[in-house]
């Protein structure tokens, strides 16, 4: 018994550290700040609330993190040698819980990518040999896709949109509100919630994985 109650308080010890440092507006901030997002977090008024909307999901994308480290470095370190923000990086866990051989509907692997955007990104897609499924060459197209993404609209954080939700999505929504802030794309109703929960649990992950510690 004695054991038993040491093993919920130490898990409960766990999420709880997790869980607040997840919610430091100072981590968060740094995370905005890598992908362009000049506004503060607490003045996005879209984003208010995601901590505890999120955070079960996050939760487990941390769990899975921590057990996915030897793949998951490979990985850091191409958006390093790239200089592309490794909140990128940690994409995989919001779409595929880091499970390389995962399929969604019409997408595959580890980034989800469509058959057209793995053709348009390098990757072969055959019988027998689908390199969606390949960590390396799947994870090398998804950081010229961002690239592409990035150079198209102007910053990180409309590229991670347009991965989101599609190029084509994203220009309506930019036109609709004549406005590309961050704020205002995000509290327009028409705004894909897909898109925003994989933008919401990527922020909280990386809050946590990249500046959850030391950020003042």
């Amino acid at each position: 018994m004695r054991r038993l109650l040491s093993i919920l308080i130490g898990a409960w010890m766990i999420s709880f550290t997790f869980l607040y440092a997840s919610s430091s507006s100072p981590a968060l901030n740094a995370s905005l700040s890598s992908i362009g997002v000049t506004e503060p977090f607490e003045t996005i008024k879209p984003l208010s609330g995601i901590q505890k909307k999120y955070s079960s999901n996050v939760e487990n994308h941390y769990k899975r993190y921590q057990e996915t480290q030897e793949d998951y470095k490979k990985v850091e370190e191409k958006f390093k040698r790239e200089n592309v923000p490794l909140f990128f990086s940690l994409i995989p866990y919001t779409e595929s819980h880091f499970k390389p051989r995962a399929r969604g509907p019409g997408t595959a692997g580890l980034w989800q990518f469509t058959i057209l955007s793995a053709h348009n990104f390098g990757l072969s897609v055959q019988k027998g040999k689908d390199e969606r499924f390949d960590i390396d060459r799947s994870t090398d197209a998804a950081i010229a896709c961002l690239k592409s993404l990035k150079k198209e609209f102007g910053s990180w954080y409309l590229a991670d949109f347009a991965y989101g939700m599609g190029e084509g999505s994203l220009k309506k929504l930019i036109e609709k509100n004549k406005s590309n802030k961050i704020s205002v794309l995000l509290n327009d109703p028409s705004f894909p919630s897909g898109t925003k929960s994989h933008f919401a649990e990527t922020l909280l992950l990386d809050g946590e994985v990249h500046y959850g510690k030391g950020v003042e």
